[in-house]
């Protein structure tokens, strides 16, 4: 059995739009299905169709539901709409292709005060701070797999005045990586170093660390297929490696499980497909269509 998967929700833009493509693999996985009846084809094919991707994520719900199972897939084929890339062009690699997607909450706890006598508190802004610039400067992991891995700092609150000492400092970001090691040894260190640095300056530290999604990391055998079976129906100069990108999709659940492809289908033709995923002015020209249905139909066919 090959599982086909597309993302199905929306997103909070325009309103409620599918600014994400998600509308598009949609119609890629159904159309897929509908060349497969109608070429008598009877081998086994599952079809996906996955929530809250843009959310909490939906795969591995449906994979902790069974939905690998009875019958048992034995790979997945997955898509993703790219801006940018020419229509009857796509992207593969086989190997990692989109980040892990980490974030954390890192709360600083000192003593607050009058501004005016600093000596009486623990000002948890200063450790805070330090962090931020020995995650950026002097630590190990910013300096080496620079190209692997992400650590970005986006918000920290502390105080709502300026003659008050906070109690608290809550420092928050995002870390993303192509490696899984990687990924759990930023978590370590994140959390060593906070708490060595807290208390430097007297004060304590808490993580609140939530691991979202692991790299989607593509196999190896899969892909090659893929790319030999594209061979057959398009000109092979069409057939392009992938760059990763340090944004993520829970695919990578489904990646984790079996063997898998995840492709980048080019949109970009027409007047269309030129504006950036999750923008207002989002959209894709409808040719890239034919394209993701002929990839998928022909790999089940010389695959099953």
């Amino acid at each position: 059995c090959i599982a086909l998967r597309a993302d199905m929700d929306a997103l909070p833009v325009n309103g409620v739009s599918h600014a994400c493509g998600h509308d598009y693999h949609m119609a890629v996985v159904l159309g897929a299905a509908c060349i497969l009846k109608k070429i008598g084809y009877k081998k086994c094919v599952k079809l996906i169709f996955q929530p809250s991707e843009e959310a909490s994520g939906g795969a591995l719900p449906m994979i902790n539901a069974g939905v690998l199972e009875l019958p048992t897939v034995r790979q997945i084929l997955g898509l993703h709409v790219w801006p940018g890339l020419k229509t009857g062009n796509i992207e593969i690699t086989s190997g990692a292709s989109m980040a892990s997607v980490d974030d954390f909450f890192i709360y600083f706890k000192g003593i607050s005060g009058h501004a005016a006598l600093p000596d009486k508190c623990l000002n948890p802004l200063i450790p805070a701070s330090e962090l931020i610039h020995y995650m950026n400067t002097n630590s190990s992991l910013a300096k080496d797999n620079s190209s692997e891995k992400l650590i970005s700092f986006t918000c920290l609150h502390c105080g709502t005045v300026p003659n008050v000492i906070s109690e608290q400092a809550i420092l928050s970001g995002t870390v993303r990586t192509f490696d899984n090691k990687l990924r759990y040894d930023i978590h370590d260190e994140l959390v060593k170093v906070s708490k060595s640095i807290a208390s430097k300056y007297g004060c304590k530290s808490e993580i609140n660390y939530d691991f979202q999604f692991p790299p989607l990391i593509n196999d190896k055998k899969v892909t090659e297929k893929f790319v030999e079976v594209s061979k057959l129906v398009m000109n092979e100069e069409n057939i392009l490696p992938l760059k990763k990108s340090f944004t993520a999709e829970d695919f990578a659940f489904f990646a984790e499980k079996i063997p898998s492809a995840h492709f980048r289908l080019g949109i970009e033709g027409n007047n269309k497909g030129s504006s950036p995923l999750h923008s207002s002015t989002f959209n894709a020209d409808d040719d890239c269509l034919y394209y993701g249905i002929l990839l998928m139909v022909n790999y089940i066919v010389n695959s099953n």
